[in-house]
């Protein structure tokens, strides 16, 4: 199936888009609680949604969390038990209990938002076998469609999915580039701020063409 770098595509909204990704083969694919986000969705539309979350093939399953209160948090992830809890470093609302919790259960995603250079692995939440590596935007979580400067992660060399306006045009160059263990996309598959099925498709297809 070409490559093994693992493609995340983060806030999707509807049954279409997550019954795409799973035909696609996408490795993760992230439902967005955030109350921020455009992206942010409710418990109903995710129950609705995940009705096919027992077929085979099904991805990963991501929750994201950005200024959710600790309450939904834990409400959210005990009854539809998410695989992995993509949690925001510097998120205001967490408290180190709740990090700390999931990081014990193996659960947690942390995104990390770079805004200078990495000198060492031990900054990126080593107790995680996995990070994502996002552009900081100020009040956003993520999903703002910016790059950072790659630069700042050539020196990385724990697995991490590279986040931070990833399109289907640039994929190539960001992962020939910085070699990641993969890439996590929303903004950069949205046509209107819509997911866009065609650039979804072409996305893949870039990714597992290298």
């Amino acid at each position: 199936m070409g490559t093994d770098f693992k493609i995340k595509i983060c806030g999707i909204k509807d049954l279409s888009t997550l019954e795409l990704c799973r035909d696609l083969g996408v490795d993760f694919v992230g439902l967005n609680f955030s109350p921020k986000s455009p992206r942010g969705i409710n418990r109903n539309v995710a129950e609705e949604i995940l009705s096919i979350r027992h077929l085979p093939g099904f991805p990963k399953l991501v929750f994201l969390f950005f200024e959710n209160s600790t309450e939904e948090i834990l409400s959210l992830t005990k009854e539809l038990n998410p695989d992995l809890i993509q949690l925001i470093r510097g998120d205001r609302f967490l408290t180190n209990e709740i990090w700390e919790s999931f990081t014990n259960q193996n659960r947690l995603l942390p995104a990390i938002r770079i805004q200078s250079p990495v000198v060492s692995d031990e900054e990126l939440e080593p107790k995680s076998s996995l990070v994502i590596l996002d552009s900081f935007q100020k009040g956003l979580g993520g999903g703002s469609g910016h790059v950072f400067p790659w630069e700042f992660v050539t020196n990385v060399k724990r697995p991490y999915l590279l986040a931070g306006g990833i399109t289907p045009n640039n994929v190539q160059l960001a992962l020939n580039t910085l070699k990641p263990y993969g890439i996590d996309v929303a903004s950069g598959v949205e046509t209107d701020g819509k997911k866009d099925s065609n650039k979804i498709k072409e996305l893949v297809q870039n990714v597992r063409n290298i």
